[in-house]
C-alpha cells in the first residue's frame, strides 16, 4: 500500500518538473538572442543543474527516516534564520527590483526565503509533534509566534511583505493542525490586523500601488498595468489548444518575468485551455495525494510534515495562478516545480523528498487512526502523571 502511494506521489511531483522543463525552455530561450553574445540556452542549462541537484537531495531524503532530520529542526531553523538576515547585510545581501532577498556565493544565487520554507515546516512539525501543551496560550502560542514571527520580521524587512504572510500561513497552518487553538490565533488576528494593513500602506509603497493597480488596471495600461495586462492576453490568446510549444507571442519581450513569476501564462497561450486544465490537474491530484500520505503517516510527527510539504506547494501554486489571471494584487511568486529558479526547485524537491520518507512508511488508514490514538493516549498519560507529582509536591511542601 505504501509503495502505490510513495510511487504515485513520485510520478505525479515527476510530470510537473517535466512540464517545467519544456516551460522553462520554451519561455527563456528568446530572452538572450540567438547569435549574441548570450547563451540562449542559459537558463534552461541552470535549470537542469538545480534540478539534477535536488532531485539527488529527493532520493537521499527519501531514503532517511523523517524522525532523523526532525532531531535536527533547531539548527536547520537557525541556519534558515542567519540566511535571512544575511540577506540585509550590506555586501551580502543582493538587491533586485528593490528588495534584497539574495545571497550570492561567486556567479550562483540562492533566496534563502526558499529554504526558509523548507525549515520552517520542518521546524513547526517538530515542535507541533513534541509539545504536550501547544493548545496552551502560554506554552503553545506565544513560542509559536515568536519563531514564526521572526521569519516573517525579517522578510518584511527585506521588503517582502508576501513571502512573509506567506511563511506565516503555512507555520500556523501546520501548528493548527498539531493543535494550536485557533481562538487565540484570531484574537491576535483581529487586534493585530489594522495595525498591519496601516503599517503595510505607510512603509510598503510598491504594496499599496500593487493593491491600486488590481482594483483599477486602466489606470496605467503602460506601466504599473503592463505585467497583467500582457498576461491576460497571453492566456486569452491560447484558446482550446494553444498556439503550439514554442509559438508564443507574448514572450516575445511583451510579457516581463515570462520564464519565472508568469510562466503560466506562456503555458496557456502555447499550451491553451487543455495544458493549462492538466496542469492543474496535476496540482489537484499531487494535493489529494499529499493529504492522503498525512492521513496514513504512522504518527503525528509524519502527518504534520507531510501536511506541510502539501499545503506550501498548493497555497504558492494557488497564489502564483490568481497573479498570473490578475485574481489577486501582483506578487512575485513562482510556480512550485514549472518555474526558473535554482533555490526554489531545489529546496521544494527537498520538501518532496521528506513527504516521500513518510509515504515509505504508511501504514492503512485504520492503523493510522489506531496509532494515533494511542500516542494522543500516551500523551495524556505523561501529562496526568506530571500532574500528579506535581500535586503531591505541593502537598508536601505544605
Amino acid at each position: 500500500m505504501q509503495h502505490s502511494l510513495r510511487n504515485a506521489y513520485l510520478i505525479n511531483v515527476l510530470a510537473l518538473v517535466g512540464v517545467g522543463v519544456v516551460m522553462v525552455f520554451s519561455s527563456s530561450a528568446i530572452s538572450v538572442l540567438p547569435g549574441g553574445e548570450g547563451d540562449p540556452f542559459i537558463f534552461i542549462k541552470r535549470h537542469l543543474t538545480f534540478l539534477a541537484l535536488g532531485l539527488g537531495a529527493m532520493a537521499v531524503l527519501a531514503r532517511t527516516d523523517y524522525h532523523q532530520l526532525a532531531r535536527f529542526a533547531k539548527p536547520l531553523y537557525l541556519l534558515g534564520l542567519v540566511l535571512l538576515v544575511l540577506t540585509l547585510v550590506p555586501g551580502i545581501g543582493t538587491s533586485f527590483n528593490g528588495a534584497s532577498r539574495w545571497i550570492r556565493f561567486g556567479g550562483v544565487g540562492i533566496q534563502p526565503s526558499d529554504y526558509a520554507k523548507f525549515a520552517l515546516i520542518v521546524a513547526c512539525a517538530t515542535f507541533g509533534a513534541g509539545n504536550r501543551d501547544i493548545g496552551t496560550f502560554k506554552s503553545g502560542f506565544v513560542p509559536a509566534c515568536l519563531f514564526i514571527g521572526a521569519y516573517s520580521v525579517v522578510c518584511m524587512a527585506q521588503p517582502d511583505l508576501g513571502t512573509s504572510l506567506f511563511l506565516a500561513a503555512i507555520g500556523f497552518l501546520v501548528l493548527l493542525a498539531s493543535g494550536l487553538r485557533l481562538r487565540h490565533l484570531a484574537l491576535v488576528a483581529l487586534l493585530g490586523m489594522p495595525v498591519a494593513v496601516g503599517v503595510m500602506f505607510v512603509k510598503f509603497d510598491h504594496v499599496k500601488d500593487r493593491v491600486l493597480t488590481f482594483l483599477n488596471p486602466e489606470k496605467d495600461p503602460l506601466g504599473k498595468g503592463h505585467q497583467v495586462k500582457q498576461s491576460l492576453i497571453a492566456i486569452g490568446s491560447g484558446g482550446l489548444e494553444g498556439e503550439g510549444l514554442g509559438q508564443s507571442t507574448q514572450k516575445l519581450y511583451y510579457l516581463p518575468e515570462q520564464e519565472t513569476d508568469f510562466i503560466f501564462a506562456v503555458l496557456a497561450e502555447e499550451t491553451g485551455f487543455l495544458g493549462s486544465a492538466f496542469t492543474l490537474a496535476l496540482f489537484g491530484s499531487l494535493m489529494l495525494l499529499g493529504m492522503r500520505v498525512a492521513a496514513r503517516a504512522p504518527d503525528r510527527l509524519g502527518s504534520l510534515m507531510a501536511l506541510g510539504v502539501t499545503a506550501s506547494i498548493g497555497i504558492q501554486a494557488c497564489m502564483n495562478i490568481a497573479v498570473v489571471t490578475a485574481s489577486v494584487p501582483t506578487k512575485g511568486i513562482g510556480l512550485p516545480f514549472v518555474s526558473f529558479g535554482g533555490s526554489g526547485c531545489f529546496f521544494y524537491l527537498c520538501a518532496v523528498g521528506v513527504a516521500l520518507s513518510v509515504a515509505r512508511q504508511a501504514v492503512s488508514s485504520d492503523k493510522a487512526e489506531q496509532l494515533m490514538a494511542q500516542e494522543t493516549r500516551a500523551q495524556r498519560e505523561a501529562e496526568s502523571l506530571r500532574a500528579s507529582v506535581r500535586a503531591r509536591r505541593l502537598i508536601a511542601a505544605a
